[in-house]
């Protein structure tokens, strides 16, 4: 593990983008967090397609977070199965009834 990002102490800056363009002015910046945002913000269309298709663009030395879209636990684990372990969750828990209960259940066996 020696060399990943998050085993340094060190604040940085969580750089979005959401398709390729976005993503290679993204890569040339010198930040270990690269988010993926699954929400067009011109359409508001939500797919974690977006995720899957940037990841090849993205090397091991980043850490991708993916953004919107994550409302279900196999939602986590299709992520997951992709290597992606960090995620931005807002609206299953702005939804749910009890955002706290909401988190273990939709981490849960993840």
């Amino acid at each position: 593990m020696a060399g990943h990002a998050w085993l340094k102490p060190e604040p940085a800056v969580l750089v979005e983008s959401h398709d390729a363009e976005e993503l290679d002015a993204a890569l040339q910046l010198k930040t270990p967090l690269q988010g993926i945002n699954n929400r067009n913000l011109r359409t508001f269309e939500v797919s974690l397609d977006t995720t899957l298709g940037l990841l090849p663009k993205i090397g091991p030395e980043r850490i991708v977070v993916t953004e919107s879209g994550i409302l279900a636990p196999a939602d986590v684990a299709r992520m997951r199965a992709h290597d992606v372990h960090a995620f931005l969750v807002g609206e299953a828990f702005m939804r749910a009834e009890d955002p706290g209960a909401e988190l273990p259940r939709l981490f849960a066996g993840n």
